[in-house]
């Protein structure tokens, strides 16, 4: 049997157990709750669609197109290409080295590069591929490929399911822009999907696609 003295004994100690659980239950609560609302409310940063305008390379007439042609980055491209139209009409240099993306977006960059004043001098670096390679092409100023750089030529695959009136409007503008920007046999065109032609850089400047080639 319990004494009278352990009993209270026994009780306090409950008592302040008892107390000190009332206090920290509400604080893990508040804490539980912020990391709950913490969690919830992180959010993936949407891309950065912005140019950076003080980017030093930017400001010495240099545009990198580097990685897929997708709409981000016809996006920044255009935008640069602009900026430097509106600073001074001297040449810029743009330096590919992209596998290349949808047609459109290539496009996009060629019909602004054309509608400049300044001239565009174009280099391919290693790869320059599909729009890569209609870009090269499409330089207003020099167009250039360093040694060893690979320029890759394929038909158009147009995504979706597009009309087939559209789908001949689009391959008749491919087929137009190559006869205009190159001297490529006449039996690549039209070029049908699926055939690939990989070029080095001294066949870039055989076939007209590039003025000059840069050595290392």
């Amino acid at each position: 049997m319990f004494s009278d003295a352990d009993g209270a004994d026994r009780f306090r100690s409950e008592y302040m157990i008892t107390r000190q659980l009332l206090i920290l239950v509400p604080v893990f609560g508040v804490l539980l709750q912020g990391c709950c609302t913490f969690q919830s409310e992180v959010k993936m940063p949407p891309a950065d669609t912005r140019v950076d305008f003080a980017d030093p390379v930017l400001n010495r007439r240099q545009v990198l197109l580097f990685g897929p042609i997708d709409q981000q980055a016809a996006e920044h491209t255009v935008q640069e290409l602009l900026y430097l139209e509106g600073k001074s009409h001297d040449p810029i240099d743009l330096y590919l080295q992209t596998p290349g993306g949808e047609f459109k977006h290539s496009m996009a960059i060629e019909q602004v590069m054309r509608r400049l004043q300044s001239p565009v001098n174009t280099y391919a670096l290693s790869e320059c591929n599909s729009g890569g390679a209609m870009l090269l092409a499409a330089g207003t100023g020099k167009r250039r490929a360093f040694q060893g750089a690979v320029v890759i030529l394929h038909g158009l695959k147009v995504s979706g399911k597009p009309p087939p009136e559209l789908i001949n409007q689009i391959q008749d503008s491919y087929t137009h822009f190559w006869r205009q920007r190159a001297r490529l046999p006449d039996s690549w065109l039209p070029m049908p999907r699926g055939i690939l032609h990989v070029l080095s850089a001294d066949q870039a400047l055989k076939y007209g696609i590039v003025d000059e080639v840069v050595e290392k």
